[in-house]
């Protein structure tokens, strides 16, 4: 079934007759040899760049889509899904990981990486989770310590996605002592600094085309500047960032499920 289309705008339905396409005709017969080999497709990406639905969630002036854009967000990746999760998965954790930047980056520092993301088709990676610290974030012990104008993060996450493949990450870590979720803070971080390494890649069961890495931060040393919103508010920004995401999560398992259901048919 093709959806309720009536509500959709005319720029939706374009959007989507070419996702659908694209799907149909590039990456769901991509999608089993994707599983089989557990290695991330460039070309894939590189596809859904072409389609600009990796942009979706940014500002309109780098590519964004100006309305309903968490809507637009969901329908795509709902299309995606019913030829291939581990695709639909990149347009998830690209909004998810690009999320704390929109929203909390300074001015000069937003631009020259959303800049990235939209010209130079930069992947965005996203280090909450840790080994003990998943669902409960506020159990993370990634600390970030102010030295005069940078801070030094140390810690190690995992379950990354994107973790091997991405140009820059958004962190949260640990800026007080002060326990639970009140001390933590958003970093930027490019993956080409000292001390950053990417540990073991995940070797899963589904959704194996999208890279799911350990990230280590070694004392890894990044400008003051790359504070992602208030320090001591990383806790907020992350939830706010779920409260989008978990729709684009769900509308993820509905594609599954509608392909699954168009195969067993």
């Amino acid at each position: 079934g093709q959806g309720d289309m009536g509500n959709l705008t005319e720029e939706q339905k374009m959007l989507l007759e070419n996702v659908r396409r694209a799907t149909k005709q590039k990456i769901a017969p991509a999608a089993s040899e994707l599983d089989r080999s557990g290695e991330f497709n460039w070309n894939t990406a590189s596809l859904l760049w072409d389609l600009g639905v990796l942009q979706i969630m940014l500002p309109e002036g780098y590519g964004g889509w100006p309305h309903h854009p968490c809507h637009t967000l969901c329908l795509c990746i709902e299309e995606i899904a019913k030829g291939c999760a581990s695709s639909a998965l990149n347009l998830i954790i690209q909004a998810v990981g690009s999320f704390p930047i929109v929203h909390g980056a300074r001015e000069e520092i937003r631009d020259r990486f959303l800049s990235r993301i939209s010209n130079d088709r930069a992947l965005v990676g996203y280090l909450v989770t840790e080994p003990a610290a998943g669902s409960d974030v506020a159990s993370i012990k990634t600390t970030a310590t102010r030295d005069r104008d940078e801070y030094v993060l140390s810690g190690t996450k995992c379950f990354a996605t994107n973790g091997g493949v991405a140009s820059f990450y958004s962190v949260l870590a640990r800026t007080s002592k002060e326990g639970g979720h009140r001390g933590l803070s958003f970093f930027l971080v490019e993956r080409d600094r000292p001390g950053v390494s990417v540990g073991r890649t995940e070797n899963k069961l589904g959704q194996r085309g999208s890279n799911t890495t350990e990230v280590i931060l070694d004392e890894v040393r990044i400008p003051a500047a790359h504070l992602l919103g208030e320090e001591g508010k990383g806790f907020l920004l992350a939830m706010n960032d779920f409260d989008m995401s978990r729709p684009a999560v769900a509308a993820q398992a509905l594609g599954i499920a509608e392909g699954a259901f168009d195969v067993m048919v």
